[in-house]
């Protein structure tokens, strides 16, 4: 009766979890930093993940990592937007709430300009921060001789984040070897074209996208708080917003404390907004989104049996005990989707009801995701996997083994297996 009840208790527990929704308009303005999307900081307020079932221990992981914070993306986003402000500025068109943020501005410009797409320092570190928390909460998988395979894509912020990891793991383990390579050759599977370079929406997705823009965005009271004559400064309101709340979510993954006045250009309000408008925008390129047929998670089969490959090698050859890949926000997402981690599989063609279940802060800077492999003893036949996105629990479709979100390698397999 115990052994039922428990069985029970997982299976639901799986269920309760796929089938939550959350507020995320609430937790955007418990946490204001959240509307900044993936621009969010990794948390690091983790607790340590559920032990496993008696008997069983840590032996083996399959991780995909996000790069670190960086600067803002964009070629040219901190100068375009520089010339704006300064114009404005030198025709005395700013208010003096405009006029506050320009001369913050101007302040940080010099230190961002030319900077774009970079990784920064505290970028390195949330890497560190992620190597010691994997010696942290299972030494057991380091104990003698443990040894990494890593890839990355050939982006220099993926490069980089990947050997800050690698060189902490080094630190902290005597016995550690790694190899590790970057570029074209896993471009296939770490960032599949079709996301690197993704094709035209259809126009029926094109209007519904400027339609919830529209609703959730008050363009012309936003820039008149700023400007006296906005139509005169700026040409492309919607580039300009969206540059501008860019460069704000970033500002928390720069190594200096900026000032105050460039947090308060927007309300709490009309940050979330356009989160949400994003937030739909993101779901729409790299989400499970009916209106687009899904194509951006299924490109990322190529990924998924590249998880379940590889680990069936390494698990059969003990030669690996860690396998690495590093890449983009735009792998996660729809990889995420794909795999339906924590309900991020839901389907919708109402914007208003994305943000229940897709949110791009879930995949942070320096997001993660981590299947950790148990065993008893050597044998290969009953082995567990321990699901984590961002160092926290998650879930699966798939009947939970054990509470702490431990599933069977083999329903692993079954359920997504390439058909």
């Amino acid at each position: 009766m115990k052994k039922t009840a428990f069985v029970l208790l997982c299976l639901l527990g799986g269920l309760v979890s796929l089938n939550a929704q959350h507020d995320s308009r609430a937790d955007i303005l418990s946490d204001i930093e959240r509307a900044g999307g993936v621009h969010y900081l990794y948390p690091t307020d983790q607790p340590r993940p559920t032990a496993a079932p008696k008997g069983y221990k840590p032996f083996y992981v399959s991780h995909l990592g996000r790069h670190g914070a960086r600067y803002a993306l964009g070629n040219t986003v901190y100068t375009d937007l520089w010339n704006i402000w300064s114009r404005a500025h030198e025709k005395a068109w700013l208010t003096p709430e405009g006029e506050a943020f320009y001369q913050a501005y101007a302040a940080l410009y010099p230190a961002i300009r030319q900077r774009e797409g970079n990784l920064t320092a505290k970028g390195q570190e949330q890497l560190r921060y992620i190597a010691r928390s994997l010696y942290r909460n299972y030494p057991r998988l380091f104990k003698g001789a443990t040894h990494a395979s890593a890839v990355s894509t050939g982006s220099h912020r993926v490069i980089v984040s990947m050997y800050s990891l690698l060189s902490e793991l080094d630190r902290l383990d005597k016995d550690f070897t790694f190899d590790a390579d970057y570029g074209y050759p896993y471009q296939g599977y770490l960032l599949p074209e079709i996301i690197d370079r993704p094709t035209p929406l259809p126009d029926s997705v094109v209007r519904k996208e400027q339609d919830f823009y529209r609703r959730m965005v008050p363009q012309q009271q936003m820039l008149s708080r700023w400007f006296t004559l906005p139509d005169s400064v700026v040409a492309n309101p919607q580039r300009f917003l969206g540059d501008l709340h860019t460069v704000v979510s970033t500002l928390d993954n720069l190594d200096t404390e900026p000032a105050p006045e460039l947090y308060a250009v927007f309300t709490p309000e009309e940050r979330y907004g356009l989160w949400a408008s994003n937030n739909y925008n993101g779901y729409v390129w790299m989400g499970p989104c009916p209106d687009v047929e899904n194509v951006r998670p299924a490109a990322m089969q190529a990924l998924l049996q590249d998880i379940i490959g590889k680990a069936q090698e390494d698990i059969a050859s003990g030669q690996v005990q860690l396998r690495l890949r590093f890449s983009h926000d735009s792998a996660l997402l729809p990889l995420l989707s794909l795999m339906d981690v924590n309900g991020m599989g839901t389907r919708t063609s109402d914007p208003e009801r994305v943000g229940d279940s897709w949110r791009t802060f879930d995949v942070p800077m320096a997001c993660n995701l981590q299947l950790v492999f148990f065993r008893r003893g050597r044998t290969t036949s009953d082995i567990l996997v321990q699901v984590l996105l961002n160092g926290r629990e998650a879930t699966l479709p798939l009947p939970m083994a054990a509470p702490g979100s431990f599933y069977r390698w083999t329903d692993f397999v079954l359920r997504y297996s390439r058909p």
